[in-house]
């Protein structure tokens, strides 16, 4: 039987297709939307043993979820995958845009520009493709639809070695911004995420670290990291009608830490 989560009624039902499902953040969200009642189409690229787990994690909550397989540096298989994801449920009423690599380099130690390339394909040109065929979908047959681009707060400030990363996620808020507007008249609302520090399994071990957790955590006005539960609840606000005036915003969820920028610690 599914459990319906009381916080978000209206996506009881509701066809979500959530890229880079199968660990992290992209994880997180499936355990709240499907909670939420939502029928989940799943992605992953290589993590066959994440993707197992989140499906057997959303479908002991009662959902129904289907799982398939892409990589999107392979920007032709795009059109494709799309016409999968849409089949499964007979059509997607929302589309998370989550599936992203990390990259950290010297920009001098990429001068060929490949680990550029590659993360502006998956990062920024994958949601790219995949959010206008939704938005064309559901123009073809006059249906409201809802997009979430999994952005972060690389995208509004940034340190070194992220010239990539930082590169695709503020192309992906304007990005957004552009599409809420073009396709406002379809209605289809479009949003970001901007999430800060969401420990995840690749990042628990350094994070969790008494000096690491100290240097980051003080700096949070919070006091403490995000979860990927935090982030699956805040892409539910953005799919659901709580937030059906909001298009073109970015939600930044970080603790604080960028709001408090560089200043000093006052006593």
């Amino acid at each position: 039987m599914q459990t319906t989560s009381p916080k978000f009624p209206d996506l009881n039902g509701r066809r979500i297709l959530i890229t880079g499902a199968s660990s992290g953040i992209g994880a997180g969200m499936a355990s709240v939307l499907a909670q939420a009642g939502c029928r989940l189409v799943l992605h992953y690229n290589r993590n066959e043993v994440g993707i197992e787990k989140t499906y057997q994690t959303v479908t002991e909550l009662g959902a129904e979820a289907q799982v398939l397989p892409c990589d999107f540096k392979q920007l032709d298989s795009l059109p494709s995958f799309f016409n999968q994801a849409w089949q499964v449920f007979e059509g997607l009423d929302g589309l998370v845009n989550n599936a992203g690599i990390i990259t950290k380099s010297l920009s001098l130690n990429d001068k060929a520009g490949q680990q550029f390339n590659d993360t502006i394909a998956v990062n920024l040109q994958a949601p790219y493709l995949l959010s206008t065929h939704f938005a064309d979908a559901c123009k073809q047959i006059k249906q409201k639809g809802v997009i979430v681009n999994n952005s972060s707060i690389h995208g509004q400030a940034t340190c070194e070695w992220f010239a990539a990363y930082a590169a695709s996620k503020a192309g992906l808020d304007a990005m957004m911004k552009v599409h809420a507007v073009e396709w406002g008249q379809y209605n289809i609302r479009v949003n970001s995420l901007a999430p800060g520090v969401v420990p995840v399994e690749r990042t628990f071990d350094i994070l969790y670290q008494p000096a690491m957790e100290k240097k980051w955590v003080d700096a949070m006005p919070a006091g403490r990291y995000g979860t990927v539960e935090d982030m699956g609840m805040a892409t539910a606000f953005l799919l659901s009608d709580a937030a059906e005036w909001m298009t073109g915003s970015v939600l930044t969820m970080d603790g604080g830490l960028i709001a408090r920028g560089h200043y000093p610690y006052r006593d």
